[in-house]
């Protein structure tokens, strides 16, 4: 009689599962941490770029301005992401009523312009 086995999950399912589980909990200090994370250690560009358009709508801001980095860290990482939906995000950023976003889409803008070639209004 056959018995099948359910294989372990690879480390990157392991950590894709741990930031969407992080993600639900809706936490706000875990959150700030797991975008960096995701930024630095996804290994699929779509779903880690699913993940910072949807905090980048946060409540906090923070999270807000830690998902505008992450599209950065992408572009250096990937060499790519959404241009359309990208480009729109972070203009949407620049009149956030927190400084501290304004500034991460401003450093966020900049990261693309570098890696991407990109040219955003507001940009410095």
């Amino acid at each position: 009689m056959k018995t099948s086995r359910n294989p372990e999950p690879s480390p990157a399912q392991r950590f894709r599962a741990g930031a969407e589980a992080a993600i639900a909990r809706d936490d706000v200090a875990e959150l700030r941490d797991v975008v960096l994370e995701i930024a630095n250690e996804a290994t699929d560009r779509e779903w880690a770029q699913s993940c910072f358009i949807q905090l980048a709508r946060h409540r906090d801001a923070e999270v807000r301005g830690n998902a505008l980095l992450g599209f950065g860290h992408l572009a250096r990482r990937f060499g790519q992401v959404d241009s359309q939906r990208v480009r729109r995000i972070v203009s949407i950023a620049f009149v956030d009523p927190s400084p501290s976003v304004r500034e991460a889409a401003r450093s966020a803008a900049l990261d693309l312009r570098t890696f991407l070639q990109w040219e955003l209004d507001g940009t410095p």
